[in-house]
């Protein structure tokens, strides 16, 4: 999808997955920004996540809020909607040209996807249609890391689940559908192991290529806390500014029922969530350095 070993200053720059990927207007504001090599669409579901904004919130803590912890869940718009706004976004870059090298703008679209096994299905063949109709190569994540939802365990944390999404997902990769897995943070070495295991089981030594193109890491980790005393306002901040002032943002007076006890430094229940940024990012770049050095040197 990208160069190996780029040079230095030639590092793609792509956003992840997340609610500031969510919209039309998102995806045109990711669009127009000349630093990034691609876009990624918020995690989509065949007909939309339910939205609940007194639940699914964000805050944000640590130094120069450089950490966060979540509650979301996927987009509430249906995949429909996401290749009907990529639609017209291709059109418009097919359009235009570098001024200085006269050259057609390309920018990868990578469109985030999760369901059941035969929702998956189903959105992998819009996406290969949709591909096919804009005659570009489409890139398709797979998110099977989200530790949000409850009663929907990531499949990635499992291995017969995961050797099924990756089973689906390579039959369905092509010249011009590129279909990669969003994994969640790993911690021990048995989880390294049941990734290689899965992907080992829908490739060949014989192939040039592996039929999953690329893997995302990593996912946030779930099951954070964070106090009500430890976040960090950003009042600009357009995926949380425009959320209800529940509990969990309205920390100054939250009612007495979320809290753990009497003391003023006490959690909120609904500060558990998923955590990201400065916080998790050594376990996310051992992650990725334990990932590479276990690719055996061919492209996955």
């Amino acid at each position: 999808m990208f160069t190996r070993g780029p040079r230095r200053g030639e590092v793609p720059i792509l956003n992840s997955a997340c609610p500031w990927a969510s919209s039309e207007q998102n995806l045109a504001t990711l669009w127009a920004n000349p630093f990034t090599s691609a876009i990624t669409t918020r995690t989509a579901t065949l007909d939309g996540f339910p939205d609940h904004p007194e639940l699914h919130q964000v805050a944000f803590f640590g130094p120069d809020a450089h950490s966060s912890i979540n509650s979301y869940g996927y987009s509430p718009h249906p995949l429909r909607s996401y290749l009907t706004w990529l639609r017209a976004l291709l059109a418009q870059d097919q359009s235009e040209t570098h001024h200085q090298s006269g050259t057609v703008r390309r920018k990868q679209v990578i469109v985030s996807i999760t369901g059941s096994l035969q929702e998956t299905r189903v959105m992998l063949e819009m996406l290969q249609r949709f591909a096919n109709e804009v005659g570009e190569v489409i890139a398709v994540e797979f998110n099977a890391s989200c530790p949000n939802i409850p009663g929907h365990p990531p499949p990635a944390y499992h291995q017969g689940a995961l050797a099924e999404y990756m089973k689906l997902l390579a039959s369905f990769a092509s010249r011009n559908l590129l279909v990669g897995v969003k994994l969640p943070p790993f911690t021990y070495q048995d989880q390294f192991e049941a990734v290689v295991a899965a992907l080992r089981s829908v490739g060949s030594p014989s192939e040039k290529y592996h039929p999953i193109a690329f893997l995302t890491a990593t996912n946030t980790l779930g099951q954070g806390l964070v106090f009500a005393n430890q976040e960090t306002p950003v009042p600009r901040d357009p995926a949380s500014s425009g959320r209800p002032l529940t509990a969990d943002r309205l920390l100054a007076m939250p009612p007495s029922s979320t809290r753990a006890s009497a003391e003023e430094d006490a959690p909120l229940q609904s500060g558990w969530g998923g955590l990201a940024g400065s916080t998790v990012h050594p376990l996310a770049l051992g992650n990725v350095a334990r990932r590479g050095g276990r690719g055996g040197g061919r492209a996955v």
